[in-house]
């Protein structure tokens, strides 16, 4: 390549207004180099190979930085959605816990209303047996 300018690294440096410059101005050079050709007035052939081939990749370096600002915002979108649904399960978690502890508790209420009412019963049933 003879311009600098041509190379990726100088096209990742410039800003979106001069990629966007700069491809008008391939773009044109196209057409030019497309129009010395059919006249036979284009010395060097290998320029126009040149030229789509810079204009090429200026479009897939505009590209890529679509695709990152697309892959930020379906990140965040992602990682939002993913804090909610850990929150849910952490709510969840809490509520489910809380349900055992009243479970455990209303077990040992009625165990201890069960052993109390027990004694009762076999006190009944140990007056009722020598009646016989």
């Amino acid at each position: 390549m003879a311009d600098k300018s041509l190379k990726p690294q100088s096209m990742r440096t410039l800003s979106d207004e001069q990629r966007r410059l700069m491809l008008a101005d391939l773009a044109r050079r196209i057409v030019d180099l497309r129009l010395q050709q059919a006249t036979n007035r284009l010395s060097a052939t290998s320029e126009l190979q040149v030229a789509r081939r810079a204009l090429a990749r200026l479009k897939t370096i505009m590209h890529e930085g679509v695709v990152k600002e697309r892959h930020a915002a379906i990140h965040a979108s992602i990682d939002a959605k993913q804090k909610v649904f850990v929150d849910g399960l952490k709510a969840a978690t809490l509520a489910r816990r809380e349900l055992i502890v009243q479970n455990d508790k209303a077990r040992l209420a009625a165990a201890e209303k069960k052993a109390k009412a027990k004694p009762k019963a076999d006190k009944a049933k140990a007056k009722a047996a020598p009646k016989k």
